[in-house]
């Protein structure tokens, strides 16, 4: 097991679409967070709050949780980048069982996802150190706020990683993988968190909205006239894990179990 995870890191660190995932992940949330940050705002804070204010650097920070959609694609395109390119047929050679193989895939995204968050968590960071040092705000409330978001950003990045290397394990195709996830996120999640909140509440992002308030965030949001109550951290880190596992289990006992030739 020990080699197999050294092949996938290996894999992971080599793989041109890597550290591209990583670029991109830093330029959107440094791009999205300015575009928040420095937007125009009123002075009473209802549309953007001013600048340097607590509730600037919350909703500045909030930001980095567009890293768990590039968190979901790295899983995605480390299990699906070998079914894409058929070199999935050398690693079954050497290890023939293939659930192995997909747990190795998990634990190596799992570290993949934290990397990711790791670097949405820089540039939102640096860029709260260059509004602090800007003469807006001060340190302690920047940092204080910065603890209240990254620390579930970090976990939801993690799991979403997990749910990615399940997804690509059950639809094998990269392309569809990909569009499933993010198409889920995106558009099928709103309108079961509107239509049926009791329902839409244990789908990935409310999940990973829950994780989120590990720190210091509350267990409800506005969603229009309507308020989500966001089910309990440690439930989200849990469906989370879930979503990962068991797509990751289904994948290995069904559609990686196909020939890849």
């Amino acid at each position: 097991m020990i080699a197999l995870v050294r092949a996938e890191v290996l894999k992971l660190r080599t793989v041109w679409s890597t550290w591209v995932l990583l670029a991109i992940t830093a330029v959107l949330v440094g791009a999205l967070a300015a575009a928040v940050g420095f937007a125009p705002h009123r002075r009473e804070g209802v549309v953007f709050p001013p600048r340097g204010t607590v509730a600037w650097f919350d909703s500045v920070f909030s930001i980095m949780a567009i890293s768990l959609d590039l968190a979901l694609v790295l899983g995605v395109i480390a299990t699906t980048g070998e079914q894409r390119h058929k070199t999935v047929t050398s690693t079954y050679l050497v290890e023939p069982r293939r659930g192995r193989v997909t747990a190795a895939k998990l634990l190596v995204c799992a570290a993949g996802g934290a990397v990711v968050a790791l670097v949405a968590g820089a540039v939102g960071l640096g860029l709260g150190f260059a509004v602090v040092g800007g003469g807006f705000g001060n340190t302690n409330e920047m940092l204080t706020e910065f603890r209240h978001v990254w620390p579930g950003v970090a976990a939801s990045g993690v799991l979403f990683a997990l749910y990615g290397v399940g997804l690509g394990a059950l639809l094998r195709n990269q392309v569809v993988s990909i569009i499933v996830g993010l198409g889920v996120t995106a558009i099928v999640e709103p309108i079961f968190v509107a239509a049926l909140p009791s329902v839409g509440r244990w789908l990935p992002s409310e999940a990973a909205q829950a994780l989120e308030s590990v720190t210091a965030r509350p267990h409800v949001r506005g969603l229009g006239s309507n308020t989500v109550h966001l089910i309990t951290w440690w439930e989200g880190a849990l469906v989370l894990l879930a979503y990962g596992l068991l797509l990751a289990a289904a994948g290995s006992f069904t559609t990686l179990r196909a020939d890849v030739t």
